[in-house]
This record gives C-alpha cells, structure tokens and sequence, in this order.
C-alpha cells in the first residue's frame, strides 16, 4: 500500500514538473561602475555617484561559468526563469528522495513476500 501512495506522490510531482516554463539557472545580481573619466560624477571627491544599477547574471552550464548583462526590459523575464529554475531543482530533488523511497519499499515487499510460506491444500 505504501508503494501506491508513494508513485501517485511521484506522478503529481511530474505534472508539476511538466507545467514549468521558460527556465535558467544562475543567480541575477545588480551592479555599479565609475568610468573614471575626470569631471564625471562618478568620480566626485565629495559626493561620487557611480554609473548603474546593471543587472548581471551569472551562472554554470556544463562545467562552464558564463555572465552576461540582461537589460531592463528583460528583467522580470529572466526573474521568472531563475524561479522555474529553483522549482524544477525542488521537484526533482523530491522525485529522487520518493523514488528512493519507493525502491527501498518495493525491495522490502518482495523479500516480505518471498518469505512467507507458500500454502498448499
């Protein structure tokens, strides 16, 4: 019984899983510049203000590190795909631990199963 309750567990975790979006992985972080250019504000003994925010995302694919500038018209996009992103890692690390646990309750069942006496009439 347990092993029914765990796979239809598991199967609302694939519906979940197939109604995810666009998706990214990475982080979005905000950044600021001076330019150094002398007479800019952003060099200003008194009161420097730097050039910015610009928005940077960062992210490992592949064994490959990337980063790249996302404009603001695209922000709210690519805030969407991080969170699918974090939702898909969530879902999946669950459907791992169920399906470990849907092993090890199959396993228990069949050697509960394969030692019970066999009757005969």
């Amino acid at each position: 019984m347990q092993t029914k309750r765990l796979e239809t567990r598991i199967m609302k975790l694939k519906t979940k899983l197939s109604k995810i979006g666009e998706m990214r992985p990475g982080s979005l972080s905000q950044q600021y510049s001076a330019c150094q250019k002398r007479g800019c504000k952003c060099v200003d003994p008194v009161k420097p203000k730097k050039h910015g925010p610009f928005y940077q995302l960062s992210y490992s694919h592949r064994g490959k590190s990337t980063t790249q500038f996302v404009r603001p018209q695209f922000l709210s996009q690519v805030r969407r795909q991080l969170a699918a992103y974090k939702q898909f890692k969530t879902l999946t690390e669950k459907w791992v631990a169920l399906a470990l646990e849907l092993s090890k309750a199959k396993m228990k069942e069949a050697r509960l199963a394969a030692s019970k006496p066999k009757r005969t009439r």
